[in-house]
Formats: C-alpha cells, sequence, structure tokens
C-alpha cells in the first residue's frame, strides 16, 4: 500500500505568534505613515509593539526582505511593494473591470483617474491611470497611502460615516500639518465637509491634500449599498472647474459600473 506521506502540520504556536508580532509591526507602520509623523526606525518600532529589540530587527530585516518593508536613507521604515501587491489582490474584480473604466476617465478629461480602498484612516490606491502624455505626476503609484480626512478619495470612503463616527476614528490622530491649505484640521470640519458634498451627490476637494489640487470622488458600493471603495478623478484645479458636471456624471456611471464587481456578502471595511 503506497502513502503520499504524513499531512502537513498546522503552524504552531510559535508560528503564529512570530505572524501575530509581524502584522503588528507592518500595521503600526502605515499607521506611523499616514499620521504624518516621522517614521518609525527599529528601535522605536520595538518599543511600539512591546517587542525586544533582537527580536524586532530581525522580523524587520525578514520583512524588508520579502518586501513588505522597506528602509528609507533615513533608516526609517515604511510598508513595501509586496504588501500593497498583497492587499490589491484581494480585490481582483474591482481591478481587473475598473482600468478600463479608468483610462476612459483619465483621456476624456485630462487626468489621473484612481480606485482606492480605505483601511482604517487610511486610503490605498489599488490603481491609477492617467492620459498619455500627462506625464507621471497624476500617474500615482498602485502603493500610495494617503489619509482619509484630507483627500477626495478618503472623503468619499467616509461619506456614509456620521459625526460622531468619524470623531471615534480619528480620535488618535493629530489632524493639524497633515495635507493642503484647506485641509480640515479637526473631525468635526471633516464630517462638516461631508455633510456639505453629500447633498451634492458627489466629493469635491479643493487644495485639501496639496496646494492648486483638485480631487472628485464618488464611491463605490456594493450591492447592500455599503461602500468598498471609490473612484476619483484628480487635476489641477483650474484645468477642472469648469468641467465639474461632465466629471461628476463620469464618475456616477464608472461607480455605478463597479458595483456589480463587489463581492456585497462581505463586511464592509
Amino acid at each position: 500500500m503506497t502513502t503520499n506521506g504524513p499531512a502537513p502540520r498546522p503552524p504552531g504556536r510559535g508560528q503564529a505568534s512570530s505572524l501575530r508580532m509581524a502584522l503588528q509591526m507592518v500595521n503600526a507602520v502605515l499607521d506611523r505613515e499616514v499620521s504624518g509623523r516621522n517614521g518609525f526606525n527599529v528601535s522605536r518600532l520595538a518599543d511600539e509593539v512591546g517587542v525586544e529589540r533582537s527580536k524586532a530587527s530581525r522580523t524587520i530585516q525578514d520583512l524588508c526582505d520579502k518586501g513588505f518593508l522597506e528602509r528609507r536613507d533615513d533608516s526609517t521604515l515604511r510598508a513595501g511593494t509586496a504588501f500593497f501587491t498583497t492587499a490589491a489582490s484581494l480585490h481582483p474584480g474591482l481591478l481587473g473591470r475598473s482600468r478600463a473604466l479608468l483610462r476612459r476617465l483619465a483621456v476624456k478629461h485630462g487626468v489621473g483617474a484612481r480606485l482606492s480602498v480605505r483601511d482604517g484612516v487610511q486610503v490605498r490606491l489599488l490603481r491609477a491611470e492617467s492620459a498619455a502624455g500627462l506625464g507621471q505626476e497624476w500617474q500615482g503609484l498602485a502603493s500610495l497611502v494617503t489619509p482619509c480626512w484630507c483627500t477626495g478619495a478618503g472623503r468619499a470612503l467616509l461619506l456614509d460615516h456620521t459625526a460622531e463616527e468619524i470623531t471615534a476614528l480619528l480620535d488618535d490622530y493629530e489632524l493639524i500639518g497633515v495635507g493642503g491649505p484647506n485641509a480640515a484640521r479637526s473631525a468635526r470640519e471633516v464630517a462638516a465637509a461631508n455633510d456639505r458634498d453629500r447633498l451634492r451627490g458627489f466629493v469635491a476637494a479643493h487644495g485639501e491634500f496639496e496646494h492648486g489640487v483638485t480631487e472628485y470622488a464618488i464611491p463605490v458600493r456594493d450591492t447592500a449599498g455599503h461602500i468598498r471603495g471609490a473612484v476619483s478623478v484628480v487635476g489641477r484645479q483650474e484645468d477642472l472647474a469648469t468641467r465639474e458636471e461632465t466629471i461628476r456624471t463620469d464618475l456616477t456611471a464608472a461607480a455605478t459600473a463597479l458595483t456589480k464587481y463587489v463581492d456585497g456578502d462581505n463586511p464592509p471595511h
């Protein structure tokens, strides 16, 4: 009688503990990055997650080797491309179907067109397209992380949140000093901006993330009506102001078209 050998053993407690610690480290780096404060170095990250420094150093090196973390020139840490590639793979339907929609938006309006999702206070860019000849300024990187409170996509992802929910979400974050000249400086200002844009049916963020830059955004909902992503266009404010109504119509159509590719059985992020 032939056998295929013993069945693979499930991860032991040590492996599970190491995985949990690694995830805590990546999450701490991401939270620090989006807060606008200086990034963690190895020692400060070890202290943040409560791990002995030599053990933390080995785990961080492993995460860097695998591409989940990267070291900046000043030795502080940031999320790496492998992390964002993994995150993007969780949205295959949206990613696969969004490319043509985003490209049409980019070409028609001469902008960068983006698909984003939210992870806590962070907005992760999943896909970006730009019109030929625009250069890279509106392309964006698939690994881009921005704050939810001072970007068009971020506020669109919070459009169903009440003022109390926004306050609870942003309670531990310093909003002052992050974003452009028109960025919200308090949870109350974020909620007020969303109250205004909710009545208009889309988010218009003028100079909220960067001076002179506008981002128009509309949430992408699943079949149950939960917000699961946001589609947006980004460009110079003076170029987009006269096209606002057309952009809103086109963004609405794109968001509606993507609804069928979102799994409505999972709870909203």
